[in-house]
């Protein structure tokens, strides 16, 4: 089947929440995250309403995650309340470099199977995008019902693969790299860091490594690194965006904010798979996506900005004056 247009406006997150206990300098703090926790959060804070597929907890930080979620105008698809704890992530900070421990066996996140949310994801309006990622593709069930949902997901639904890797939780790489390449072969848009792609492959060349992901067939590649610019590999090559280097407070996040500041500025403007065509959309959305990393890296524990916060910043005048349409085919 050829790519359709999915109009309903609906986007799917696939993914963990947990808590991340942050180890700084200053002592630790609590904050909420999880990779698709945040994408979820900041599409809904940019005024768009996604469907979260994720276990959370009934316990004290589980119902902290619910009413976040709920507060920002997230539908949590599951609504029944998990009885097992919530996921625990450690981010030690301290020295200027984040590395992490995790808490998974056992845990609320990822207690859901793939029958049920099979018949909840078929159920809904066929989606504008799914977004699959982070620990949601290292840890079972989950990382098979992502499989399942990719390879269930209609033509005319663009699919979003983060892997955001974890190589302190993934006790299995290799069973990893080849869940990665099966979702590779449906992905429109990856979303990849440079130690992303060192871990995918750790015999190449990053840049080679975006490459050999592209011939999989995979239209659209971001690829990031810290403050130095982000790259976009296309069907025309490899272009770079400079990185706006404000005052950076914490970097936790960041990435997923980027991620879900792209399929805010997508769906917003009402364009579907089809429109990943267009060269000069997916650099604007890109460049909208950039402005609203730059905004969390500004706060403490990945706190995405609202549509207020963006004031009257030009990427983002769609808010309130929707721009198009794609034309059916």
């Amino acid at each position: 089947m050829k790519p359709g247009n999915a109009s309903s406006g609906t986007v799917v997150v696939l993914g963990e929440n947990l808590i991340d206990v942050v180890v700084g300098d200053e002592g630790p703090t609590l904050n909420l995250g999880g990779g698709p926790f945040t994408v979820a959060r900041t599409i809904a804070r940019l005024g768009l309403s996604p469907q979260f597929f994720s276990g959370v907890a009934n316990d004290r930080f589980g119902i902290q995650v619910r009413d976040a979620l709920l507060e920002d105008g997230v539908i949590i698809a599951f609504g029944r309340p998990s009885t097992k704890p919530t996921t625990l992530a450690v981010a030690d900070s301290r020295g200027g470099s984040t590395s992490y421990t995790f808490y998974l066996a056992d845990t609320a996140a990822f207690e859901i199977d793939t029958d049920t949310t099979l018949a909840l994801y078929r159920s809904l309006p066929t989606p504008t995008a799914l977004y699959v990622g982070t620990l949601g593709l290292v840890v079972e069930p989950m990382a098979s019902v992502a499989l399942a949902l990719v390879a269930a997901t209609d033509p005319a639904t663009m699919v979003v693969v983060d892997p955001n890797c974890r190589p302190s939780a993934t006790y299995d790489p290799e069973r990893y790299r080849s869940r990665l390449d099966e979702l590779f072969n449906r992905a429109d848009v990856v979303k990849v860091s440079v130690e992303d792609l060192a871990f995918i492959d750790p015999d190449r060349d990053h840049l080679e490594v975006a490459h050999a992901i592209a011939e999989r067939g995979v239209p659209w590649i971001i690829v990031t690194d810290g403050v130095r610019p982000i790259r976009l590999l296309g069907p025309r090559g490899l272009s770079e965006f400079p990185v706006d280097v404000r005052s950076v407070v914490d970097t936790i996040g960041a990435g997923d904010a980027l991620v879900g500041g792209f399929l805010s500025w997508w769906v917003g403007h009402h364009l579907g798979r089809l429109a990943l065509s267009e060269h000069d959309a997916v650099n604007d959305a890109l460049t909208a996506a950039m402005t609203i990393a730059a905004i969390t890296c500004e706060r403490r524990g990945a706190l995405p900005p609202t549509r207020v916060d963006l004031g009257d910043d030009p990427s983002w005048r769609w808010l309130t004056t929707p721009r198009r349409t794609d034309s059916p085919k």
